[in-house]
């Protein structure tokens, strides 16, 4: 047998794929460039030698775990390049799921420490990354800049199936520092606070063109901003607040409110042409809370403010209290062309729409990458927004279709013409 035609050796297998690149993309240590990381592998395995810049585990492959420990410890814009697939985490975190001392990439959820880093799927219907009910999915550490877009978070417990003695917050995504996410779709989800996304006070996080569905909490079932945020062309639908133990540990005013949404103030929160419907709370503000929850540091400092524009919050539900809206010492500032079903939210523009039905239709992939809650014929939501709305709706399509923008994360198509021409 000629032994030089046998198969390569797993040191040669590495060699190969530096030189090919199969596996990274990276600039010499050190520098600030930064580098791309390219998945290759769908298994859950650590690095095995972080810091060298190569994405690479003991069985020669690139994981997306092992992507992000590398990225973790490369100075500079880094990125990882996730294609399509299906990303199930199955090594338990060494704490225990939702701990605040954890930051270690290498078990548990995916800790991001790099200073800057692009995590990036190939679509919402293509690349799923799923917590498997262990830990949260996704967390980014103070001082960091993330953007995480193009895939589904699936999955994420910040409670470890309720294994654990902490608060878990976040149970998708847990941001500590600065935070976009664009084209994903947070879908069942747990934790105790924040069922698919919770950002701590002092951070600022962005949602644009997202879905966040049928997660659940304790408190702010879809998300909870604890300071700064931004949600545009978003949908918030099918949410949901849980009494369990915990919720004992927590003040009253801290469970049981935001369905769909919690801001606890610390900074404004600005929500523009996005959906949010269907959800539910046990306390009030099924569809929206807004509420105190951290002092100022002094009587000059503002508790912060939630503004809306173009925005639906309709069909929530409470079992006690406002069924879409509930505000408590932070104001609910509409800038026009908004509306709700049942008039709770504070809509005083003359633009405004409260206590308006705005004939929703059921949560459906109607093109784009995420689903939508399409407008029914005869919407009041239909051009009612004006002019001032994001250039596309969250499936892409162009605005305005009609005489206006419509409200909504939605816009609805012009019908086509005879001549079967239509306007893009």
């Amino acid at each position: 047998m000629n032994t030089s035609r046998t198969a390569p050796t797993r040191a040669r297998r590495l060699s190969i794929l530096l030189l090919t690149g199969a596996a990274v993309v990276a600039t010499t240590a050190g520098s600030a460039a930064g580098a791309t990381f390219r998945v290759d592998d769908t298994t859950d395995a650590p690095d095995a030698k972080t810091g060298d810049q190569h994405c690479i585990t003991a069985a020669g492959t690139c994981t997306l775990r092992a992507a992000v420990q590398e990225a973790d410890a490369t100075a500079g814009p880094d990125v990882v390049v996730v294609p399509a697939g299906r990303y199930r985490l199955t090594i338990a975190p060494a704490i225990e799921a939702g701990s605040a001392a954890d930051s270690d990439a290498a078990n548990g959820d995916l800790d991001i420490s790099a200073d800057s880093l692009v995590i990036r799927g190939a679509g919402p219907r293509r690349t799923t990354v799923d917590g498997g009910g262990l830990d949260r999915v996704f967390s980014s550490e103070t001082n960091t800049t993330s953007t995480i877009e193009d895939m589904t978070i699936t999955g994420g417990d910040a409670t470890g199936g309720g294994t654990s003695q902490e608060i878990g917050m976040g149970g998708g995504i847990w941001n500590k520092g600065t935070m976009t996410l664009d084209r994903l779709r947070l879908v069942g989800n747990h934790a105790d606070g924040g069922g698919a996304v919770f950002s701590i006070p002092g951070t600022h996080i962005s949602i644009f063109n997202s879905l966040l569905a049928h997660n659940s909490a304790v408190e702010g079932g879809g998300i909870r901003f604890d300071s700064g945020g931004l949600l545009v062309n978003s949908t918030v639908t099918d949410n949901v607040l849980r009494t369990v133990p915990k919720a004992a540990l927590l003040p009253d005013q801290l469970s049981g409110y935001g369905g769909g949404i919690d801001h606890r103030g610390g900074d404004d929160l600005t929500i523009v042409n996005s959906t949010i419907a269907g959800n539910h709370a046990l306390k009030g503000g099924g569809g929206l809370n807004t509420a105190q929850g951290y002092a100022p540091l002094s009587s000059a400092v503002e508790l912060g403010r939630v503004r809306l524009r173009n925005t639906i919050i309709a069909d929530n539900t409470s079992a006690a209290g406002a069924a879409n809206c509930h505000a408590d010492s932070v104001i609910v500032q509409s800038t026009g062309h908004n509306l709700d079903s049942d008039g709770s939210c504070q809509l005083t523009m003359p633009t405004d729409l409260p206590e308006r039905d705005p004939l929703l239709g059921a949560l459906a992939p109607n093109g784009g990458p995420t689903e939508t809650l399409a407008l029914l014929p005869g919407s009041p939501a239909i051009d009612g927004a004006g002019a001032n709305c994001p250039p596309r709706d969250q499936r892409g399509v162009r605005r305005p279709q009609g005489a206006a923008c419509d409200i909504g994360a939605y816009e609805q198509r012009t019908p086509r013409p005879r001549n079967g021409r239509r306007r893009s």
